[in-house]
């Protein structure tokens, strides 16, 4: 099995950049408000939390946010005047220290590109969630043709060899390590779930919020696009944004994802 990348955070800037990470917290925020099928009684998990503040962000939403990581630079720069209902521990998310179905809420936000195996990421989740729990899931989605690590057109679709060749020659870097997965590889891998695809809400948050005037408009205009629209776009996408609530044994076995309007 590969290796864990090491200081995470040191590697890209916007991984360094609060503001923008502050944004980001937010937006599951809004999402999660609008939705309204978290509860608010239950305990979450933030499998990835970095420097802790999506996991911070979280916090008035449920009763206790619990983040882990392995990047040990990263927990390092925690904020030490958190809400009293976080706490954090040095832990790997492919082997979670909490008994099954510990949680009813988990955070998995643009982390399972970044951990030797996504499979057992996912296993591990469903290992704990509660059934009827929610999962906030994040990612990169391999069919959009840019790298968002990189920004290098067609980076992730490449084997190991030429990915490494094509960083060294445009200047980026020795070694590809991030693994992104489809949208529909995803929907697969999700079968034990109800996947809710909130991309509306991206888009609606995004338009309040961006930094930029012209980014709020488009966002704004996209936002307005028809569900039908959205439904065809939504795999083309540079990021899968979804709801992942856990079947209970008398859930209905048809596997559509559903949009939130």
């Amino acid at each position: 099995m590969r290796e864990y990348q090491k200081n995470f955070i040191t590697l890209y800037d916007v991984f360094q950049n609060a503001e923008n990470r502050a944004r980001k917290a937010e937006k599951f925020n809004y999402i999660l408000n609008k939705l309204k099928v978290h509860d608010p009684n239950g305990n979450c998990l933030d499998t990835g939390c970095s420097s802790g503040i999506i996991t911070n962000s979280l916090s008035p939403l449920f009763k206790n946010v619990f983040g882990i990581d392995i990047d040990m630079m990263a927990m390092q720069m925690i904020d030490k005047s958190q809400s009293d209902n976080t706490a954090y521990a040095y832990a790997d998310a492919m082997k979670l220290p909490f008994p099954d179905a510990s949680f009813e809420g988990i955070i998995c936000s643009q982390t399972y590109e970044h951990v030797p195996s996504s499979a057992q990421l996912f296993l591990e989740i469903e290992r704990v969630i509660k059934p009827g729990g929610v999962v906030i899931f994040s990612g990169p989605n391999k069919t959009f043709p840019i790298e968002p690590h990189y920004y290098l057109p067609f980076l992730h679709w490449l084997n190991e060899k030429k990915a490494d060749a094509y960083l060294k020659i445009t200047g980026k870097g020795d070694h590809y390590y991030e693994r992104s997965r489809t949208y529909w590889d995803l929907k697969k891998t999700f079968a034990n779930y109800e996947i809710i695809d909130v991309v509306k809400y991206v888009l609606e948050y995004y338009s309040q919020t961006s930094p930029k005037s012209l980014a709020r408009i488009v966002y704004k205009v996209a936002s307005k696009l028809p569900l039908f629209i959205l439904r065809l776009i939504s795999p083309f996408m540079v990021n899968i944004n979804w709801i992942l609530i856990k079947k209970t044994n008398n859930a209905d076995d048809r596997h559509k994802i559903k949009f939130a309007s």
